[in-house]
């Protein structure tokens, strides 16, 4: 994850999944901002990021609804032949139709924006806990710090996941842990959840919990967005 404090220091050329991340959080924040989803599509068509390539299809396809079609045409016709059959025919209908009214919701890794006129698929309770008791084991399994696990997590699009495991590690330990300080402060920068930022920080004071210069710093920042 790129720290808020080293963003004049970006190398999208040296470190493409850093950047991919900052994208994704910057995307969740500003989602009609289009220029963001034609980096995220030109860069996910890197062979490391090819597979969130759909997923930042997706995104883009959510973010202009309806409108766009030109655009939709140009992006697809360029990233197109890198995705799966089954990814290529999603969004072909999806193109042809202007619309995933008559496609079933997927969630592709990488996208981070929710379509609310796709055929949702019935689940219960059960299924979303069993959801993410499989996401969990997998942290745990493959992750030892929960940097890691959150930035794995981001470059999927699980921003709500990354930004609650962040949270749970600083609120559990007492010790100032500033590189998870500097990851979720860097979520909240980048995707301009300022309404988040706001109630973290209540918790950090009812536990006496002295905010970090940096935090102010972002809370300062977070007056604009």
């Amino acid at each position: 994850m790129i720290s808020f404090l080293s963003n004049s220091n970006i190398n999208n050329t040296k470190d493409p999944l850093n950047y991919w991340r900052q994208l994704t959080l910057t995307v969740r924040a500003t989602p009609n901002d289009f220029a963001n989803h034609t980096q995220r599509i030109m860069l996910a068509m890197d062979l490391q990021l090819q597979p969130y390539l759909a997923g930042s299809f997706q995104d883009f396809f959510i973010a202009l609804k309806e409108t766009g079609r030109p655009l939709k045409e140009k992006m697809f016709r360029l990233g197109s032949p890198l995705l799966e059959n089954f990814s290529r025919h999603y969004f072909l209908q999806w193109l042809e139709e202007g619309t995933d009214a008559n496609l079933e919701c997927i969630h592709y890794p990488g996208s981070t924006l929710v379509s609310h006129r796709c055929k949702k698929v019935i689940t219960t309770e059960k299924d979303a806990e069993d959801e993410t008791a499989l996401l969990q084991n997998f942290l745990n399994e493959n992750y030892d710090s929960p940097i890691d696990k959150a930035q794995y997590c981001i470059a999927y699009g699980l921003v709500d996941e990354a930004q609650e495991l962040l949270e749970r590690e600083i609120i559990s330990h007492m010790g100032r842990q500033h590189l998870t300080e500097a990851e979720l402060l860097s979520l909240y920068y980048y995707s301009h959840n300022k309404k988040a930022l706001g109630e973290m920080s209540e918790k950090l004071l009812k536990i006496d919990r002295l905010l970090s210069d940096d935090w102010k710093k972002i809370q300062s920042f977070a007056k604009e967005w």
